[in-house]
């Protein structure tokens, strides 16, 4: 299915590449939306911090070559919903290899939806408290903190780790990358810290 007039609309303003505020609006506007079709293909278990990274790159790729988009094809959040699908499967292909044992935010030893709404599950699996002084180790800065709770809490939108991190008077798309990579950069020292720790313990955080 082609593109439809909005996206077809925004697609031509991207393209002409004189008008600053067009990516910015677009991205906005259809974030959410890739995020949630990029999970829904990737499974339940699929890891959220990797989608989010993919969503990012799939549309940070578009802003840099829109012209490899057809609108005449398929609609534009389709295109990007596919790229960004393949990142995701990309990404996860790497990591796998890279640790050999993927520690993941949805693993059973750290699910961040028990930490957030399943008590039971924190108190036989991670004590919510000793996995919050396992954060204060791993991270001592109280920025990086305030970004993992934004994490742990599943916050999509990259306003407010933006806000957090003092980025809101960059142009969008530096914001976005900036997001991305600290983002990335802090899940990944979580779950070094959550694997090293499991080693250490036979399982569980102590």
């Amino acid at each position: 299915m082609k593109a439809t007039a909005e996206e077809y609309d925004f697609h031509q303003r991207i393209l002409a590449r004189d008008d600053p505020v067009a990516f910015a609006a677009f991205a906005e506007l259809c974030y959410d939306s890739l995020v949630q079709d990029v999970r829904r293909r990737a499974g339940s278990r699929a890891d959220p911090m990797l989608v989010e990274e993919a969503v990012g790159e799939a549309l940070l790729d578009y802003h840099d070559s829109p012209e490899r988009y057809d609108p005449k094809r398929a609609g534009l959040q389709s295109y990007l919903s596919m790229a960004a699908y393949r990142d995701f499967q990309n990404a996860s292909a790497k990591e796998r290899r890279v640790t050999g044992r993927q520690v993941s935010l949805f693993d059973p030893a750290f699910q961040e939806q028990d930490i957030v709404e399943n008590q039971e599950t924190i108190d036989s699996q991670l004590q919510e408290e000793k996995l919050w002084q396992l954060i204060d180790q791993v991270f001592p800065d109280p920025t990086e903190r305030r970004i993992v709770m934004l994490i742990l809490n599943k916050t999509r939108s990259p306003a407010p780790y933006a806000q957090t991190l003092g980025l809101c008077d960059l142009p969008y798309d530096e914001r976005i990358r900036e997001v991305r990579r600290v983002k990335y950069r802090i899940t990944k020292r979580l779950r070094r810290g959550i694997a090293q720790q499991l080693d250490r313990t036979g399982g569980t955080i102590q």
